[in-house]
């Protein structure tokens, strides 16, 4: 009795999603996943849920029931979580190959490819523990700090090796 009420509630899901619930859903997700792999101070984060919150409006306007809201709910966060779960898996493989050396074989990088960073200034926009990301002259690198660093605070570049950027904070220096 419950598997057929929950096939009749996922079939109801998706067959009867207007084409702006569809959309705006999409586009909710999309904001959200592009905020895992770019941060965006947040903004993916924020304008992500209000247009899922809004799909979700729009698709209860639409005759749905509470069932299926909750299905839709449960959607988004199997989708999200998988992303998150890419993005995690991807940012490990990233920081196993730097700590271990393989990235400089890989790319044939060396201390020259990123020299011309170091004393620049940035500022975090993530937060860097042990790695983050950093916008120096608005473009965002991938750095490591030997101490935490919180999201907005000003550092600057002390080395570089290989394709690792070390920063620090630069405490108003």
């Amino acid at each position: 009795m419950i598997c057929a009420t929950l096939g009749k509630e996922i079939y109801n899901l998706f067959s009867g999603m207007s084409a702006v619930s569809a959309v705006l859903l999409l586009l909710g997700l999309m904001l959200i996943i592009a905020e895992f792999f770019r941060p965006m101070r947040s903004l993916g984060y924020a304008s992500g849920g209000i247009v899922i919150a809004l799909a979700a409006v729009v698709r209860m306007l639409s005759g749905a029931s509470v069932g299926t809201l909750f299905l839709l709910l449960f959607f988004v966060a199997f989708i999200l979580f998988g992303a998150h779960l890419l993005m995690l898996a991807l940012q490990k493989r990233e920081w196993l190959l730097l700590s271990s050396g393989i990235a400089e074989e890989e790319t044939g990088a060396d201390d020259a490819e990123y020299s011309y960073l170091v004393g620049l200034r940035g500022v975090t926009t993530t937060a860097v523990a042990p790695s983050g990301h950093v916008a120096i002259n608005d473009i965002n690198f991938y750095v490591t700090s030997e101490e935490p660093i919180d999201v907005g605070v000003e550092v600057v570049v002390k080395r570089v090796s290989g394709a690792q950027i070390i920063v620090a904070p630069s405490d108003g220096l």
